[in-house]
């Protein structure tokens, strides 16, 4: 035999108090109605059974008025706390950022937006990064301009209402970051959607990401022909491991991690059968293609239907999250875009 356990919710306490406050008001007044009938009652029934009757009625309802008046006025017109205003005030901080899909907030926001309405010295929203991708994902909330909005959140946060919107990395992505980087990076997604459809200027087009450096080593080109490498680099002055290094990873959960520029420039020139004819930098044209793809698969009914029925939904709101994502970080120069055009020797 099992027993179960099991506890009630926060909230029925409060149901309980005002019922235990309702039943003592009603007794306070069934006691009083009981004493004024009967002390009226003799001299009722000597006058007239029927005035004794409809009094004894006024009676009730009077006292039935008194206490619905009561009981609005104790419960019902309570000025709103300064507690209260901080709460709605952090809220509508969080609106000008996020949105619910539905007509309520979940039960999570309503908790962050409470815990920053109580620090006196101003209120400070901060959304965990995962609850964050993970919601927007599952479709439970949006972010009202993608682009801004993420820009501003990894940025210093959002400012308005007099409130701060801004995101916590948690601990875990440091932890799967350096799990992934010790077991080797092995993802090979040729599939990528981050890189835009490259030209055909220069022969064979190369997607860098989608491939180890190693290899470079395996391509054969004829003399004097040439090929195009396309790669997405972390920029110099990105610390190993700092909060913006993890944050540059986000959009590379399923591929490949981008390479620092040096190490494939010395990868290049350790090459003896090609060497390096050009080197450009497309990265503001890169981070457009990126906008516009997301713009595209948002409002084209066509492309959106498309992605939908080959990935499911959950998937394509992923996809516009990360080109998104992306398409930030690329504006903010944390990670640039790469053209590189080899010339076989």
């Amino acid at each position: 035999m099992s027993i179960h356990v099991f506890s009630l919710p926060a909230k029925f306490s409060k149901f309980h108090d005002a019922y235990l406050r309702i039943s003592q008001h009603f007794q306070q007044i069934r006691s009083l109605h009981i004493a004024i009938n009967d002390l009226t009652i003799d001299f009722i029934k000597s006058y007239d059974p029927w005035n004794y009757r409809t009094l004894e009625i006024l009676i009730a309802l009077i006292l039935v008025l008194l206490f619905v008046t009561s009981f609005w006025t104790t419960y019902s017109s309570r000025p709103p706390t300064k507690d209260s205003q901080r709460a709605r005030t952090a809220l509508q901080a969080l609106q000008t950022v996020l949105v619910p899909s539905c007509s309520l907030w979940p039960a999570r926001y309503i908790k962050l937006v409470k815990h920053a309405s109580n620090h006196r010295t101003g209120s400070r929203i901060v959304v965990p990064l995962s609850m964050l991708l993970q919601d927007v994902c599952d479709g439970v909330i949006e972010l009202r301009d993608p682009l801004c909005d993420l820009e501003d959140l990894i940025d210093e946060g959002v400012c308005a209402y007099g409130c701060s919107v801004s995101l916590n990395v948690e601990w875990k992505w440091w932890v799967e970051w350096l799990d992934r980087m010790l077991r080797g990076d092995v993802l090979d997604d040729t599939k990528s959607y981050h890189a835009p459809p490259p030209s055909t200027d220069n022969g064979t087009i190369i997607n860098l990401n989608n491939h180890s450096l190693m290899h470079l080593a395996t391509i054969q080109l004829p003399q004097g022909s040439r090929t195009a490498l396309e790669f997405t680099t972390l920029s110099n002055h990105i610390s190993f491991l700092s909060t913006t290094h993890i944050i540059c990873l986000i959009p590379f959960q399923a591929h490949r991690l981008p390479y620092r520029l040096s190490d494939v420039l010395a990868t290049v020139n350790d090459t003896p059968h090609f060497k390096l004819s050009t080197l450009t930098n497309t990265s503001a044209a890169y981070a457009d293609t990126l906008a516009a793809l997301s713009t595209k698969l948002t409002y084209d009914p066509v492309a959106r239907q498309q992605c939908v029925d080959e990935l499911g939904i959950k998937e394509w709101r992923k996809r516009r999250l990360m080109l998104d994502f992306e398409a930030v970080l690329v504006r903010r120069g944390c990670l640039e875009r790469w053209d590189v055009v080899l010339e076989a020797c």
